[in-house]
């Protein structure tokens, strides 16, 4: 459950932090856009492949992003829902109808240990050089990758991959292997910066009868 959330976690950083040296008009543009807006809303396709099975399995849905919170709402293959509210983490899994049961619901306080491992801390304003280093770049028309990697050997992601669209000032792409060498694609489509709040989207209650663990 955990992981699954750290995963989730890690599209929001590169939204909200300084731009690197070396591409800074670029980035700083895009975290000028994403930032500024009430509401920023999304659909994601996220392929996560199985290093040890070969298996892949492909899931859809939509993030919202705004002012350091966000909501992602997975819709298939398997109903969840991940809120960050700016102080709470909340992931809420619906087990199929054809098993039935309780809606499970994890939660957990944001603090400098935990954050520091999902990366929480940059969501919150950390300098994301701290714990990454751009080791390559590439340039394919509109299409700017970045290759950076981790500073320090205790974080799980490995070979992560950015890429931008520098035309359009969004984020297409974001992609890492985890410490057992799972490959996670994400692409992002349909990126819609709005100018209206809707706080209600980062407020959680946790459903009655809910199993509630603790991160």
């Amino acid at each position: 459950m955990f992981k699954y959330i750290k995963a989730l976690i890690f599209l929001v950083p590169f939204l909200t932090v300084a731009a690197f040296t070396s591409t800074e008009s670029t980035l700083q543009k895009i975290s000028k856009k994403y930032s500024n807006a009430k509401l920023v809303e999304m659909s994601v396709e996220k392929t996560v492949t199985s290093e040890l099975l070969g298996k892949e399995t492909k899931h859809q849905g939509k993030i919202f992003l705004a002012k350091k919170k966000f909501r992602w709402e997975n819709t298939t293959p398997e109903k969840s829902l991940v809120v960050f509210d700016g102080t709470t983490i909340y992931s809420e899994q619906t087990p199929p109808k054809e098993l039935g049961g309780e809606v499970q619901v994890a939660k957990g306080k944001v603090d400098k240990k935990t954050g520091a491992h999902i990366l929480i801390s940059s969501l919150l304003g950390a300098d994301l050089e701290k714990n990454f280093k751009v080791v390559e770049t590439e340039n394919s028309e509109n299409l700017v990758k970045y290759d950076v990697t981790p500073l320090t050997n205790d974080l799980t992601i490995k070979d992560l991959k950015i890429v931008f669209n520098c035309k359009e000032l969004t984020m297409k792409e974001l992609s890492y292997k985890d410490d057992i060498g799972n490959l996670t694609v994400m692409r992002f489509s349909n990126v819609s910066f709005q100018k209206k709040e809707k706080n209600n989207l980062f407020k959680y209650v946790i459903p009655k009868g809910a199993q509630v663990t603790d991160l």
